[in-house]
């Protein structure tokens, strides 16, 4: 009998193979334009598989868009439409309070609801607003219902009483974050916590809104990768071994990436080095990791995206996708290309 997981592998790989061809190609770096011929705003975002088509969401940073949101649709990665705003500016600040923004933005489909479960990071300039917001649809094009801002897990290590981000009232602070759904269809929320200081991974509830409860460390959540300042989450699995790759702190500015492992999502994880080779390595090709999407019937192959920040004009920052392979068990590489197929990978 086929299982749930081992039918979509199926039907992801009949959609790839009926829609790719020999001229097109990932570029690397360079500007991604949409079938309209727009620049796509789908930055720090991740990618989804429905009805037969991928579903692109990520931050829109056209400073003169409604946007806050996008979401693009394609039937063979490399050619994408532009869908919807699935979550306006207007919105999130009417709800969140003015100069709110979205960061980092992820989407998964609950099998036991049938919705389509948003995740983000919320801020304010200055990052001390720090949460999780939380919305849901019934299309992957949206429109979303915005539930609630929060910080996920309310504890105190030691933060002090002038913390600007307010821990001790509210929790840890919640930034770069990405969501992950096991193949048990549990869902987990990765983020930058304790003022970005240590990772914390947290198993979700039944609807994928909030934390399971009661919260308990070392059972529904653990605080990961502890005082060694990393962002950018990026998660995958394969053969039972869970894989993070996260970026440093260092502002817009890229840095080497570091990949930690594990055969337990809640820890301890190893830290092994870093998984890029290569000419730039040492700054993740310039770049930096928002999420991996594996490659049907090519185990241990994945494509990493990454976003190629401009701090003077994020609306033009450009993507980074590559090829990463898992080389053996608990290692994986990621090397450049200029151009290159998924389907010769």
């Amino acid at each position: 009998m086929k299982t749930p997981t081992s039918r979509l592998a199926l039907v992801l790989v009949i959609g790839w193979q009926s829609c790719c061809c020999a001229d097109q190609a990932f570029q690397p770096g360079k500007p991604w334009y949409d079938l309209d011929g727009n620049l796509i705003q789908a930055h720090g975002g991740g990618i989804i598989f429905h009805q037969n088509k991928f579903y692109w969401h990520g931050e829109n940073r056209d400073p003169n868009s409604p946007a806050a949101v996008s979401c693009y649709s394609s039937t063979n990665l490399y050619h994408w439409h532009l869908e919807s705003h699935p979550i306006l500016k207007q919105q999130i600040e009417e709800r969140f309070g003015a100069r709110t923004f979205v960061e980092r933005p992820k989407v998964a489909y609950n099998p036991r609801t049938k919705k389509f479960v948003f995740w983000m990071h919320l801020d304010r300039p200055g990052y001390n607003f720090a949460r999780a917001g939380v919305g849901i649809s019934d299309s992957p094009t949206g429109p979303v219902t915005i539930l609630h801002a929060i910080r996920p897990i309310t504890n105190d290590f030691n933060f002090p009483s002038n913390d600007p981000n307010q821990q001790k009232s509210f929790g840890g602070t919640f930034r770069d974050m990405t969501l992950y759904v096991d193949s048990d269809t549990n869902a987990y929320v990765f983020y930058a916590s304790e003022n970005n200081a240590t990772m914390y991974v947290v198993r979700l509830n039944d609807e994928w809104t909030g934390p399971a409860q009661p919260a308990l460390e070392g059972k529904t959540w653990a605080r990961i990768l502890v005082g060694q300042m990393r962002e950018a989450p990026v998660v995958f699995k394969h053969q039972n071994i869970y894989y993070l790759i996260t970026s440093g702190c260092t502002g817009w500015r890229p840095n080497a990436a570091s990949l930690a492992i594990s055969t337990n999502i809640l820890g301890p994880w190893q830290v092994v080095g870093n998984p890029c080779v290569g000419p730039l390595a040492d700054t993740t090709f310039n770049s930096q990791g928002t999420f991996a999407l594996p490659i049907p019937n090519k185990p241990g192959k994945f494509i990493f995206l990454a976003d190629r920040w401009n701090p003077s004009n994020l609306a033009i920052s450009t993507y980074v996708w590559l090829p990463l392979t898992v080389t053996s068990p608990g290692t994986c590489k990621i090397e450049w290309q200029d151009s290159w197929t998924w389907e010769n990978f």
